[in-house]
């Protein structure tokens, strides 16, 4: 049954042999990888006209966004080239935790890591909770089911990426590529009413806003600090620009060529259609509202609301927005695998799935996720500081590791790009002090507290693995094994088939076999000791009084003894198990041998094993 159902959510396994089959090229790289960057154009623009609108400069909000937009997209080209240097540079992928890594060390890389961890998780939350947002600004769905829509959304998500890379790009494909189509429809219409005079001209700047002390410096220092706050959230249209460093090795063959054209693509469709969009809401004189978001705005003040193609706006981007976590879940699985590689992370997390795909860091990002939605009920304001932190630490780390990498390997074209990463390292250290600083209060505390935990866990669990390593390497001169004496005691609670094996599979190990019961009904002990005469087949039975009806106490004191009694530190307790037919059966028997076992494996020096029986109905 669970083979049938795993099947039937997940498809049929998938051969190693067919690996490379599995691969993506430009136009699928495009949907899986660049869904996260070009969904964020559905909110940055939101972001920055909420930092204006919130200021002493409120009266000029439209103006200002358009500079602290052009701002925005000469950051974003400046990011895309640098993450074309990591994919020529570092062609197996890794993104900001291998650059980090190779160049400045293992803390810095551990920073780079906890950030990209951490930004990944909030990539499902945020862009998730973003698409239902655009759901529900139609009226179609209310607001209060909005973490309900949410989870149900990311478990899906899950299971689709479950289902292998190629599937997912193919299920990404088709609404990736209408919402390119719906954006293109958006902007050209919008820029041809702006521009034919069928729409109502901006508003002529007007004068500057009150300066509470008169003073022109004062003035011009608060203006630089509110473009520079604006800024800084509309920053929140660069995530997603990494996944592509993170996943060259998703692509077909060239993987660093495919790799990088996907890269040109998403960072000029990104850019395009970000300033599109902020231009139109200031066209139209859109600020922002409490219940709908910019985007809408603009689409209703373009089509109508209401029109075909507004609902495709709007509905697209919904779509996008939720497939958008595909990107988080392409790169989660791999970042914790690569850092499980490295054994800062468990090692199941380097394990491919039948799908050829990290089942278990996918499924990690999803409980992790569904959490964090929780949490915030959906809110993507509420969410987006704590993103935007995480995804401008992970960017200045990269940055700052490929100018070392410039100047230690100084390739052709070494000095260019250093000073490309140096401006994208400064301009991006400065974004994070700013949404640090800001937003430390409304909850970016949290990625503070996150990441040195983060951090902590990595050399924990580094630690274990060492410690497990240096405690299990074999001895320096040679060993063969050694036949030991031992005990076998066998756990009976009433005689029946079901134990009648366990009996004789301890009589094939040992000379020494025991039968061990716990009294807990004193009537079901002497029906025990009855029967014993005729079937124990001379296996001494040994009844322990459990006055406080405990299992667990009067065996392991009895085993005790039992190790003092003899001179070998070897005990093999062995537990009859009868197993139903049907798997609905066991929740008709209490499970005393599951709780007998997990109490008995954390006793040094035992040996406890399970003889099932059987049942036929």
């Amino acid at each position: 049954m669970y083979k049938k159902l795993k099947q039937l959510l997940i498809g049929a396994p998938i051969s190693s042999a067919h690996a490379e089959h599995q691969k993506l090229n430009v136009p699928l790289g495009l949907a899986v990888f660049a869904a996260d960057a070009l969904s964020s154009t559905a909110y940055a623009t939101d972001e920055i006209l909420i930092a204006l609108a919130g200021s002493s400069y409120a009266a000029l909000t439209g103006l200002i966004s358009l500079p602290v937009a052009l701002a925005i997209a000469l950051l974003i080209v400046l990011v895309v080239i640098s993450y074309r240097q990591i994919i020529k540079a570092y062609p197996d992928g890794g993104g900001a935790y291998i650059v980090a890594r190779e160049n400045l060390g293992t803390l810095p890389s551990h920073v780079a890591a906890s950030a990209l961890l951490i930004d990944y998780v909030l990539t499902v939350a945020v862009s998730i909770s973003a698409g239902v947002a655009a759901l529900t600004s139609t009226g179609l769905f209310p607001h209060q089911e909005t973490t309900s829509l949410c989870v149900l959304f990311t478990i899906g998500i899950m299971l689709i990426n479950l289902r292998g890379v190629k599937e997912s790009g193919l299920a990404f494909a088709f609404p990736a590529y209408i919402f390119l189509f719906s954006m293109t429809a958006l902007i050209g219409t919008g820029l041809w009413k702006l521009f034919s005079g069928m729409a109502v001209p901006a508003i002529a700047p007007i004068a500057s806003a009150h300066d509470p002390t008169g003073s022109q410096t004062f003035a011009s220092i608060g203006f630089a600090f509110i473009f520079l706050k604006a800024f800084s959230h509309g920053c929140a249209g660069l995530t997603g620009i990494e996944a592509v460093s993170n996943g060259v090795k998703a692509f077909k063959e060239p993987r660093p060529d495919r790799a990088n054209t996907t890269m040109t693509l998403m960072g000029l469709l990104l850019g395009g259609i970000f300033l599109g969009i902020t231009y139109l809401a200031f066209g139209f004189h859109i600020l922002p509202q409490e219940n709908e978001t910019i985007l809408s705005q603009v689409a209703s003040a373009v089509f109508g609301r209401g029109s075909a193609l507004y609902l495709l706006v709007q509905f697209s981007t919904m779509i996008l927005l939720i497939l958008a976590a595909n990107t988080a879940f392409a790169d989660f699985p791999r970042v914790s695998s690569l850092l499980a590689d490295d054994g800062f992370l468990p090692r199941q997390l380097m394990n491919l799935g039948d799908r050829l795909v990290f089942n278990n860091g996918i499924t990690v990002l999803c409980l992790l996720s569904v959490i964090l939605i929780i949490v915030f009920k959906g809110d993507t304001h509420a969410l987006i500081p704590l993103y935007a932190v995480g995804v401008f630490v992970s960017f200045t780390c990269s940055q700052w590791g490929m100018v070392v990498h410039h100047r230690r390997e100084k390739e052709p074209g070494w000095k260019q790009g250093i000073a490309i990463n140096a401006l994208g390292a400064v301009v991006t250290a400065i974004v994070t002090i700013i949404l640090a600083v800001e937003k430390f209060t409304e909850g970016a505390w949290i990625v503070f507290v996150l990441s040195p935990l983060l951090i902590w866990m990595f050399n924990a669990v580094k630690r274990h693995y060492i410690n497990i390593g240096r405690q299990l390497v074999l001895p320096e001169t040679g060993y063969c094994p050694i036949a030991i004496e031992h005990t076998v005691l066998v756990l009976v609670s009433s005689l029946n088939r079901g134990t009648i094996p366990a009996m004789e599979y301890a009589k094939t190990i040992s000379n020494r076999v025991e039968a061990v019961h716990i009294e807990l009904n004193p009537a079901t002990t002497l029906r025990l000791q009855t029967s014993w005469a005729e079937w124990g087949c001379g296996i001494p039975l040994t009844v322990l009084k459990s006055p406080y009806r405990s299992l667990t106490e009067p065996l392991l004191d009895y085993i005790d003894e039992v190790e003092d009694r003899y001179e070998h530190n070897l005990v093999t307790i062995i537990v009859p198990e009868f197993v139903p037919k049907r798997w609905w059966h066991n929740l008709l028997h209490n499970q005393t041998a599951l709780f007998l076992k997990a109490i008995l494996r954390f006793r040094a020096g035992k040996v406890v094993t399970t003889v099932r029986y059987h049942l036929d109905e």
